[in-house]
């Protein structure tokens, strides 16, 4: 049971037999099971909640993000629990927030659900289609330094009306910046013959391609959050949410952004 549950968290490795052993590092993971093994542990979601809030708060940016990812898989197989517990989170946890999302105004599912967490886990700033500014920039700045975060991602996602409303140039006083902020977004998006809101694929495109752009122009903006990046304290990724699916992609950073293709 254990390792099946440590399985599901992402929280098991391989020996050299190819059989699945427990991190000896991972300290709560290690008490709870051996307290489970002889007989007189908490119940399997007791369990499993100490060994998420383990992976999430007391390990490094590698092991924060498997959390993460392992949340999704959680909320995507319908299996959260996280979000669900009535279990509290430590008062001395409480003001850690190892998680920074930026989202697009437009993400028609809680974070919180996407990633089977809490919502004292993560700050999440959101802004139209996931484009960024000095202000959230210096947000992150400040989530790195004083609240524990070790990941942030940038997602966007699919079908995002305000993406549509700027591709098919609509005009109020300040909308055109919208637009002008997207433009190497939707010019580096495959050659779609529709190339409006009326093609979703395109909206998807541009949202993906955006995504990427700004997660690399919040390295630009921030010489310390790129420090941080490039020494492993922080792990940075853009990602992709399609409502659809309920599933979660992430973007390579160095896949190119106009790949050959006509739609």
């Amino acid at each position: 049971m254990i390792l099946s549950l440590l399985s599901a968290l992402g929280l098991c490795c391989c020996n050299p037999t190819g059989k699945k052993t427990i991190d000896e590092s991972d300290s709560l993971v290690v008490t709870m099971a051996d307290s489970t093994m002889v007989g007189f542990g908490p119940d399997s979601t007791t369990l499993t909640f100490e060994m998420a809030l383990d992976s999430i708060y007391q390990r490094g940016p590698k092991k924060v993000f498997q959390a993460l990812m392992a949340g999704h898989s959680r909320f995507s197989n319908d299996s959260s629990f996280v979000y669900h517990s009535e279990s509290k989170i430590p008062d001395s946890l409480a003001r850690l927030k190892p998680f920074l999302v930026l989202t697009d105004i437009d993400l028609d599912q809680s974070v919180e659900k996407i990633f089977d967490m809490r919502r004292s886990m993560f700050i999440q700033l959101s802004s139209p289609a996931c484009l960024v500014d000095n202000r959230q920039v210096a947000a992150m700045e400040y989530a790195l330094h004083f609240s524990g975060t070790k990941v942030i991602l940038v997602l966007s996602s699919s079908g995002s009306r305000i993406i549509g409303a700027a591709l098919d140039n609509v005009q109020t006083t300040n909308f055109s910046s919208i637009l002008s902020e997207l433009s190497q977004a939707s010019k580096a998006a495959p050659e779609f013959a529709d190339r409006s809101s009326a093609n979703k694929a395109f909206v998807n495109s541009v949202a993906q391609g955006q995504a990427r752009l700004s997660l690399e122009k919040i390295i630009q903006m921030s010489p310390q959050v790129k420090m941080l990046a490039d020494s492993g304290k922080i792990i940075m990724k853009s990602a992709f949410y399609d409502a659809d699916k309920r599933s979660v992609t992430i973007l390579d950073r160095e896949a190119p952004l106009n790949p050959s293709a006509n739609r």
